[in-house]
């Protein structure tokens, strides 16, 4: 063994970068990164190219829907197939967020397993159970085999994604309160956010919305409340002089309020990917970023959401099982605006297209409203479900820099 006193070489993980619905994350086998804490954090910059608004030194794509971690193993639970981690990877700040889940990479979550024989799996397909350790959410997921493995050919198409693949269907069991322990978190299903000197034209203000916690907490506001029309493509957001640090603030004003963090101020630095931050209006026609058109009679909601302080280029799975949730719940903010009779499903216009969630309604036998009256039945959500494509990109291993404390990886230099 070297004496050496500085590092040599590259250090390396083992992992597949994995497409899931509209986004793209490296995956790895659990027990490959250190344990849970700041090491293992600094690794995950490291091998991101974070912080760095192109992560050009690393394998991060530069966007948020394209710098995410998932950690897959066996779970613990004889009822429980497949157990994972997502970690939310900033781009342009030193932070990795384990504060929520995302939708479009559960999708690949059993696709990986079956891959990489953490499952058993035969043609034609495998029904798996998934937990997902963020939110002790519980997933069924079915995922398409052939004699070959994880089968990635099908005719099922994603607005947002170039092509067909097989389709995956994964329902989102109880997924009220995943994260804050109540489906509203503020204690009501409609919420005055106040902003003092904060609003984009000066000045005080104080604006509605409804923050839900479906499959990850979400804020919602009307999109008109925000002198915008609700069809804007990510661009124009971006482009809106002040919005976006307007909607930083108020989401940082929810991350206090719900106890996700003490102080408002530090929402980018501290919980940068949860709450989600969408706005909503009526269904709508409009053009899309991909030369498509969606029509207001094919949809039942419009909306546009920004994860990790950015438009998303088509829409959050967890924000849209959210969005269809409380869309689905009477005295929200999308409930006012969203098409009656959706009869089971609500249909989301993004900024690529379309994308449907299945919802199931259930009833609580009663409802202690703030003053201790019994105002009846409160309706609970029993599920939501998705479907999503997804493939495998890459085999391979990630390199790191034995820099800071992950010299202390560096067999070379261990004594």
């Amino acid at each position: 063994m070297s004496n050496a006193s500085t590092p040599t070489g590259q250090g390396s993980v083992p992992g597949v970068l994995f497409r899931g619905g509209t986004s793209k994350g490296f995956f790895v086998r659990d027990g490959v990164l250190p344990e849970p804490g700041a090491l293992r954090d600094e690794l995950i910059l490291e091998l991101f190219g974070s912080p760095d608004p192109l992560q050009v030194d690393g394998i991060g794509g530069s966007k948020s829907h394209t710098s995410k971690l998932m950690i897959v193993g066996p779970a613990d639970r004889e009822d429980v197939d497949v157990a994972y981690t997502f970690g939310q990877v900033a781009v342009e700040d030193p932070v990795v967020d384990w504060g929520g889940n995302c939708g479009n990479l559960t999708a690949a979550v059993g696709a990986f397993a079956v891959h990489q024989g953490i499952v058993d799996a035969e043609s034609p397909a495998a029904d798996l159970t998934l937990i997902n350790t963020n939110t002790d959410t519980v997933i069924d997921q079915t995922v398409p085999v052939t004699s070959r493995g994880f089968d990635v050919y099908g005719d099922y198409a994603i607005d947002g994604v170039p092509g067909t693949g097989a389709r995956i269907p994964s329902r989102f069991r109880d997924p009220a309160g995943s994260v804050t322990g109540a489906l509203f978190p503020t204690g009501t299903p409609t919420e005055q956010i106040a902003l003092e000197g904060g609003g984009r034209n000066g000045g005080d203000r104080s604006i509605p919305c409804s923050v839900a916690d479906v499959g990850n907490p979400c804020v919602f506001l009307r999109a008109s409340d925000l002198e915008l029309d609700g069809t804007e493509l990510p661009a124009e957001l971006t482009e809106t002089p002040g919005l976006l640090d307007e909607l930083e603030r108020i989401r940082g004003v929810v991350c206090e309020r719900i106890g996700l963090l003490d102080d408002a101020s530090r929402s980018r630095s501290e919980s940068p990917a949860v709450p989600q931050i969408a706005v909503v209006s009526e269904p709508q026609s409009y053009d899309t970023s991909v030369g498509t058109h969606v029509s207001a009679a094919e949809i039942d909601i419009t909306a546009r959401i920004v994860t990790s302080g950015t438009p998303h280029h088509a829409y959050a799975v967890t924000g849209a099982l959210c969005l269809a949730a409380t869309a689905s719940l009477p005295g929200t903010v999308p409930n006012e605006v969203v098409r009656r009779g959706t009869d089971g499903s609500v249909t989301i216009g993004h900024p690529k297209g379309t994308i449907e969630i299945g919802v199931e309604v259930g009833e609580e036998e009663t409802r202690d409203t703030r003053d201790g009256d019994d105002d009846g039945p409160d309706p609970t959500i029993e599920a939501v479900t998705v479907g999503r494509t997804a493939r495998p990109l890459f085999t391979g291993e990630a390199q790191y820099r034995y820099v800071g404390e992950l010299s202390h990886l560096d067999p070379d230099l261990a004594e």
